[in-house]
């Protein structure tokens, strides 16, 4: 791969690529990618064959199954993973009976399938802004601008456009963050929330619209159920506590109320600033309760659902009927999109229990960055008697594996995204080509688990029948590939070779507005169900202990902040994106600091009630007062094979985020809105800043 160019004939981005999309030659040409699968022994690290390291982790994964039970094997994939990769590691885990399928969306995203398949009837419902064509945009806890979608695997990369559409016909942009970011700076309107508290700004603004009836009634009517005991939940919600609590005036939140609830096409969405903060499912059930009172679900300018090239719902369905349901054997979390929460992953294996997580695959994914509570995460890992790593390097996680195995990127082996279909602006498939050659022995991880399953005797996919089809296929010289799982995916709808003849994908039709009203909800009576019962419940505490900064820690830290050049733990090898981002600081509101004594560039200590960490400070006026933010997925101190991430560490703002209070829908973790106390740090008199240069890791603490 010599150069990268944006496309602009393409349908979706016309043109646009972001700086990462712009660098990714610099990441498949990267020196540091692992080529060889490794092993590690007594002396450090070994190259093997494939033969040897495929036979010997899936011997070494049946044996543990065989005599620890099920429940002894897990799989995690990250954010890096394809639908492919997602599918191989979440059928490899159920094929031994094992529900410990674990994901990176129950990290940022699963709240959004606990309310989809309580109010819709399907977790897989995930509603999205029809931005273009609204009048009125509630976008709370996200920055839309630099992550160039307004919800997960979302292709939207013109938002400034859209924006600025939205005020050309007369309608209005509104940012709910601590921070005034750089879609903020593009909106009408910026409200700078105390983190942590969105629950209660679209309490106050639900309350007030049906206090007024400013509701759409002829919706509600024919489209929800469950209205009366909304309101009844709502009556227990006091406008004035419900400022104080979000330092919103109460004005302030009746005129929102009134916009929104008079707009001609409008909606509020939430992002990761939100989703990982406290009672994200309750916040989001808020969210589409309102989405749902003002009659603004399925029409233009509101959040719809998209079908997709392929159903997506009732291919997941075909592919999990033999799957293990079983709830998380920590927390009892239901399994969501796949999987239990990643953030019990940790307490599963440290604790006594015989049935506990001995094994891990993972795939696309590097834990000890991106889960709470690092130390425990790092005990964790180094407890298990099987760690194997599937990825482009020896990541900070592979650090700590058994084996590495080097897995092919995208450009060399071609795929179909078909489990982000549903994300698309409408039902749209696109193949992307193989270009080059893998690297070295770099292998695609559909080989890569197939070799696993066979060496464990377990049927590859999960499914006997799948799996005695590939064994005739390749006994008579035919490899079963990953075109024969497209084949059937696309089969009536269009053939794979069209697919991939046809640059830049096939649009298979446009949104058909109020079929999904008419014929895609799946709950028992064919309604939005606007209130469901242990939701109410959980309001009705909620709303007696909300979270809030205490005497001890008087501060509330954020960590979802993004940054252009930034794409969570994987892109921080690239030498020209590192160049820009050169590690992680924590930044404060220049009042804060000055009360505390705290100059430009001054290391400073960040504690909470799980740990504490000392790091950089900076200042600026774009963050709200009482309020610390310390970007995520740093803290590159292992000995990875990714030398550029280690010339600049950063650190690792999970060691102050706790993996035992979590959201007790979802099991997802509080990166956001956690109380946290700063003080000042004298070293030897002198001042001392990190990331200016390449050396070692500020200095991480857990208590």
């Amino acid at each position: 791969m010599i150069a990268v160019r944006p496309d602009p004939h393409h349908p979706v981005t016309t043109g646009y690529a972001c700086i990462k999309g712009m660098h990714v030659a610099d990441y498949q040409n990267d020196p540091d990618r692992l080529l060889h699968p490794e092993k590690r022994t007594g002396d450090g690290w070994k190259q093997v064959n494939w033969e040897t390291a495929t036979r010997e982790i899936g011997q070494k994964l049946r044996v543990l199954r065989d005599a620890h039970g099920p429940r002894a094997i897990a799989t995690y994939w990250g954010n890096a993973a394809d639908s492919i990769s997602i599918t191989l590691a979440n059928t490899l885990c159920h094929s031994f009976g094992s529900p410990n399928s674990f994901n990176v969306l129950s990290l940022e995203y699963t709240d959004r399938g606990v309310v989809a398949e309580r109010m819709f009837g399907n977790e897989n419902f995930i509603l999205q802004p029809d931005a273009g064509r609204t009048k009125f945009a509630l976008l709370l806890g996200t920055n839309p601008l630099v992550t160039q979608g307004m919800t997960l695997l979302q292709r939207r990369p013109r938002i400034a456009a859209d924006f600025k559409a939205v005020e050309r016909a007369g309608g209005k942009v509104v940012i709910v963050d601590p921070r005034y970011t750089e879609s903020a700076r593009l909106a009408q309107e910026h409200i700078a929330i105390r983190p942590g508290t969105d629950l209660f700004l679209l309490l106050g603004i639900l309350h007030w619209i049906v206090s007024r009836g400013a509701y759409d009634k002829r919706f509600i009517a024919e489209h929800c159920a469950e209205w009366t005991e909304l309101q009844a939940s709502l009556e227990e919600v006091d406008l004035d506590t419900m400022s104080n609590l979000t330092d919103v005036p109460r004005d302030t939140i009746e005129r929102l109320a009134d916009e929104f609830a008079s707009a001609d096409g409008a909606f509020a969405s939430t992002r990761v600033g939100v989703q990982t903060s406290p009672n994200t499912t309750l916040t989001e059930w808020a969210v589409q309760a309102l989405n749902s009172i003002t009659g603004n679900v399925d029409r233009p300018g509101g959040v719809y659902f998209n079908p997709g090239a392929i159903d997506v719902p009732a291919l997941i369905e075909r592919f999990t009927k033999r799957r293990n349901p079983a709830p998380s054997r920590v927390g009892n979390y239901p399994q969501i999109f796949g999987g239990p929460p990643a953030s019990v992953f940790a307490a599963d294996v440290l604790s006594d229990d015989p049935d506990r997580i001995r094994a891990l695959v993972i795939i696309a994914g590097n834990p000890v960055i991106t889960f709470p509570n690092t130390p425990r995460v790092e005990q964790a890992l180094k407890r298990l008697d099987l760690l194997v790593c599937i990825d482009l390097y020896r990541s900070d996680t592979g650090s700590f594996a058994h084996y590495n195995l080097p897995a092919a990127t995208l450009y060399e082996k071609g795929t179909f995204h078909f489990l982000t279909s549903t994300f698309e602006p409408y039902p749209f498939a696109e193949w992307k080509p193989k270009v080059v050659e893998p690297r070295g022995e770099a292998r695609s991880e559909w080989d890569i688990v197939k070799g696993i399953a066979q060496a464990a005797k377990v049927p590859f996919l999960n499914d006997p029948l799948l799996d005695r089809a590939a064994k005739i296929l390749e006994a008579c010289g035919i490899t079963f590939s990953e075109d024969h799982l497209y084949r059937y995916l696309l089969f009536g709808k269009a053939g794979l070779g069209r697919l991939k003849k046809t640059p830049g994908g096939i649009k298979f039709a446009d949104i058909k507005w109020g079929e999904f009203l008419r014929r895609g909800l799946r709950t028992d009576d064919n309604k939005i169900q606007l209130a469901p019962n242990a939701f109410r419940e959980a309001l009705a505490r909620v709303l007696t202990s909300p979270p809030l900064p205490t005497e001890s820690y008087p501060f509330l830290i954020i960590s979802g902040a993004r940054r252009t050049a930034s794409y969570n733990s994987w892109t921080h090898n690239i030498p020209a994106l590192m160049e820009k981002l050169k590690g992680n600081w924590a930044t404060m509101n220049p009042q804060d600091a000055g009360e505390l004594g705290i100059s430009e560039g001054q290391v400073i200590r960040l504690a909470t009630e799980v740990g504490s960490l000392e790091i950089e400070a900076r200042t600026s006026p774009d963050i709200r007062r009482g309020v610390v933010s310390v970007h995520q997925f740093w803290g590159h101190a292992y000995e990875s094979g990714t030398m550029t991430s280690r010339a600049y560490p950063g650190v690792n703002v999970n060691v102050l985020h706790d993996d035992r209070r979590l959201d007790e829908f979802s099991g997802m973790p509080v990166y956001n809105g956690r109380p946290c106390s700063i003080e000042a740090v004298s070293c030897n008199g002198k001042r001392v800043s990190f990331g200016d240069k390449p050396g070692p890791s500020p200095r991480t603490h857990a208590t």
